[in-house]
């Protein structure tokens, strides 16, 4: 009985049965946190983690996996219904998503570089893939405007599709993945927002160069290490800038290769081909012949490097088709992150120039130098700081022709200077020569500038010029120098003052002193709008002000004395003296636009003028007037000329008259004044040197004045005339044909003690009656010829008192006026003499 109830002991091989049991049913039961805890053991280098997972295993070791959570630095992956069936080698998944999201800068998860040993080696797949099925891809990231979807299934052993938002067929060969892409700009503005504001911001062009909708086939290589990218474009189309319709074409290959362990991006543009055509631009059509207009590409000789700090572009040439003189050369063009650009450049443009506008035998621009700059603190659309060295830039220009103007030749040298105060700095010369404008020549000019600011919104141009041998038929100067300082604003206000001499001016046989002139102004680039104030220096410092806003024109002469002109008016009129006397005078005029005709008004006064013209002296001219100045010439309203006395050997007080210019021809119109204690009035006299008729008509002569002329001792007579000159200009001189005077009311005449006259009368004693008549009529033909010359034929009634006898008497008496009146000017010349000497011997 006893051996029957001993118990055995179990085999080694249960033993190793109910452990394995006991260990599936241990994973089974435990399965989800240790698959956890391994799958983070091996991607912990990898920052990846599990945060959820439900699978299971059937009968058949099909693997389900009902969800799967992987979270890592940039996101989190989210798998659902998933199965791998290992028998027959498919994997399908029902559901994957992607969520990419930025990462903050605070975040104290700093992303480390993997240590060398685990960084992307190239691609060791195994020998059978499995038959993947993907029904749904989402991937979310921020750098996208909306999440993407997009399914994957395999269509043959080495070969998967990509179906959805993008299209696309994956190969696998030989450990490297290769896929194919056909997609477009407006692909990318549905998903990428930068693409999406370059889409917004230039609508027009980019729908005008088709390239929405233009196809580009892209070439896919990864081989685990390295992406690479062949995409070939085929773009020809037209688009338009500022109305001027620009024709691009470009074709060929644009290749990418991407290290996706350092991100490293080489660019390879140099199987790309473009043309840029501007034939059609109206706009360029003005400035370049039909066979010169440029025909540009962009050639990229070597690959541009791209890393995560910097780009650089080795080489950039912009080279014109139509003519190889014209190019622009960008040599190592390296851009940082942090804003740094630098970049050399060479800039070559040698042709003729042939244009509808402009034509020059040859024009010739050569400059270089090397471009740095900051973008990263520009605070418009320009750099607010730039700095360019080893630059050297020149310009030669021969022959140049526009409208009427001609240069013979222009040449110009600039170049940037750095400053310790960071500063941009030009500075260069401007040369020209043999320039000729219409009838306007100049031998050579100079101009000297330098061009300095903090930054383009501050700006400081200084500028000095030099105008050698200006020569018109109306005036010639021998040298203009100039200085003008002007600082502009935002590149759109400026500001300027400055100063020129001009030195010779020789116009109408008048040789000026040296002009002195002062200029200030502002303008408006944004406004198109300009005032400036020039004040205009003539001899002995007489201030002549201009003032010019827009089209409006004032020239302001403030009341100074005439005198200080005296230099000028001498040249005008060397026998012409001013004493004294004060000139004001104000004119405004307009600018004319095309068609519009020139007109200018004012006023001129003249005060207190007292001038000698040979031997006439006039004294106290009075003279206002409006003006207009017009196409036909100076215009003057009838205004009222006052003269206190002429004195011409014959003195003549309180001369009054109206002055009338019409074109530029005067006209004197009621001249009157007084003479010999009588009147005289003039009607009507034309200025211009015309053939006319004009009267002189007198009233109350004084006789005894008359006579008295003659300076004849003995003689005395008493009485008025009246009488009318008609006189006659023309081409032979001024006439006088039939003048008349006489004395209707009577006089007395007398005659005592008179060589000449007792002379005559031992041959004539019947002349003895005059020397006590009184008489009762006086007449007089008068005639006056062209050489001074004046014929009087008297016809003198009367009686003596003393012998009681009628007296009916004729003369004829001729007198040169000229002479007598120079014989009087002389005899009044020696006394004023005698009288000045005496006076000042009294002051002795």
């Amino acid at each position: 009985m006893t051996s029957m109830f001993r118990l055995k002991r179990p085999s080694n091989k249960l033993i190793a049965t109910l452990l394995v049991v006991t260990v599936l049913a241990i994973v089974f039961f435990y399965r989800r946190p240790i698959a956890i805890k391994s799958i983070e053991h091996f991607a912990k280098p990898y920052g990846l983690y599990i945060s959820c997972l439900d699978f299971s295993l059937d009968w058949r070791f099909n693997l389900n996996v009902n969800q799967a959570c992987v979270t890592f630095p940039k996101g989190e992956i989210l798998v659902r219904n998933a199965m791998w069936q290992p028998w027959s080698n498919v994997l399908s998944i029902e559901q994957l998503k992607v969520k990419h999201v930025e990462q903050l800068a605070t975040d104290n998860k700093v992303e480390k570089e993997l240590p060398r040993e685990e960084q992307p080696k190239k691609i060791n797949l195994p020998d059978a893939l499995p038959k993947l099925s993907i029904s749904s891809i989402e991937i979310d990231s921020f750098e996208l405007l909306h999440p993407l979807h997009v399914s994957v299934n395999t269509i043959s052993s080495n070969e998967f599709r990509i179906t959805g938002d993008v299209n696309a067929s994956v190969k696998i060969h030989q450990n490297t993945l290769v896929g194919n892409l056909v997609w477009s700009l407006s692909d990318l503005t549905k998903w990428i927002p930068q693409a999406q504001k370059l889409s917004e911001d230039n609508p027009a062009i980019l729908t005008e160069l088709a390239l929405d909708e233009s196809k580009i086939q892209t070439s896919l290589t990864f081989d685990g290490e390295v992406i690479s990218a062949d995409s070939s474009l085929d773009i020809t189309s037209q688009f338009h800038v500022s109305n001027c319709p620009i024709d691009a074409a470009i074709k060929g290959n644009v290749l990418v290769d991407v290290d996706v362990s350092s991100f490293d991006i080489s660019l390879d543009l140099t199987q790309l081909s473009n043309d840029i055509s501007v034939v059609n631009c109206p706009l360029l059509q003005e400035y370049f012949t039909e066979d010169d207009l440029p025909q540009l590409s962009f050639v990229f000789p070597q690959t541009i490097a791209i890393n995560k700090t910097h780009i650089n572009l080795p080489t950039l040439q912009i080279v014109d088709k139509s003519n190889t003189h014209r190019s622009i050369v960008l040599n190592d063009v390296n851009y940082k992150t942090t804003g740094e650009l630098e970049v050399s450049y060479k800039i070559v443009l040698k042709q003729l120039i042939t244009t509808k506008q402009i034509t020059a035998e040859m024009f010739d621009l050569q400059a270089q130098g090397k471009l740095s700059t900051n973008l990263s603190a520009q605070a418009s659309e320009l750099p607010t700081s730039f700095k360019i060295t080893n630059d050297n830039n020149r310009l030669v220009v021969k022959n140049v022709k526009m409208d009427t103007l001609l240069i013979g030749n222009l040449s110009s040298e600039f170049s940037f200077h750095d400053t310790q105060t960071k500063q941009l700095q030009m500075k260069g010369v401007v040369n020209s020569s043999t320039i000729k404008m219409g009838e306007l020549k100049l031998a050579k000019t100079s101009s000297d500038f330098s061009l300095s600011g903090a930054s383009f919104n501050d700006l400081h141009l200084s500028v000095d010029n030099q105008f050698f041998n200006t020569v018109h038929p109306e005036l010639k100067i021998q040298k203009i120098t100039n200085h003008i300082d002007v600082n502009i604003k935002q590149l759109e206000t400026l500001s300027f003052s400055g100063n020129s001499t001009v030195t010779k001016l020789l116009t109408q046989n008048i040789n000026f002193m040296p002009i002195n002139m002062t200029h200030t102004g502002q303008a408006s680039l944004a406004n198109i709008t300009l005032s400036s104030q020039h004040d205009v220096s003539l001899e002995n410092n007489f201030i002549v002000q201009l003032t010019h806003q827009q089209a409006e024109v004032k020239v302001q002469i403030n009341q100074q004395d005439i005198s200080r002109l005296q230099k000028i008016i001498s040249q005008l009129q060397d026998a012409l003296l001013i004493k004294e006397g004060k000139l004001s005078a104000n004119i405004e005029l307009t600018l004319p636009q095309d068609g519009e005709a020139f007109i200018a008004t004012g006023q001129a006064n003249v005060q207190g003028v007292s001038a000698k013209y040979q031997d006439y002296v006039l004294n106290n001219i009075s003279y206002q007037t409006p003006l207009t100045f017009d196409s036909a010439g100076l215009q003057l309203a009838e205004s009222t000329l006052h003269i206190d006395s002429i004195d011409a050997g014959v003195r003549m007080t309180q001369l009054e008259g109206n002055v009338i210019a019409q074109n530029s021809v005067f006209r004197l119109k009621q001249v009157q004044g007084e003479i010999f204690n009588g009147t005289f009035l003039l009607g009507d006299l034309w200025l211009d040197g015309r053939e006319q008729q004009f009267n002189i008509n007198i009233q109350h002569i004084d006789l005894a004045q008359v006579v008295a002329l003659q300076q004849q001792p003995g003689i005395q007579i008493t009485g008025n005339i009246d009488g009318n000159m008609p006189f006659i200009m023309d081409e032979q001189g001024i006439r006088i044909e039939d003048g008349r005077v006489s004395s209707l009311a009577g006089g007395k005449l007398t005659i005592i003690d008179n060589p000449s006259f007792d002379s005559i009368k031992v041959q004539q004693p019947e002349l003895a009656l005059l020397e006590n008549l009184d008489f009762t009529q006086l007449e007089s033909k008068v005639k006056f010829t062209p050489d001074g010359w004046v014929f009087f034929d008297f016809a003198l009634q009367g009686i003596n008192p003393d012998k009681k006898q009628s007296v009916n008497f004729n003369y004829s008496h001729q007198e040169n006026i000229f002479s007598l009146l120079e014989s009087i000017r002389l005899v009044k010349a020696v006394e004023n003499k005698i009288e000045q000497k005496l006076t000042q011997g009294d002051k002795k």
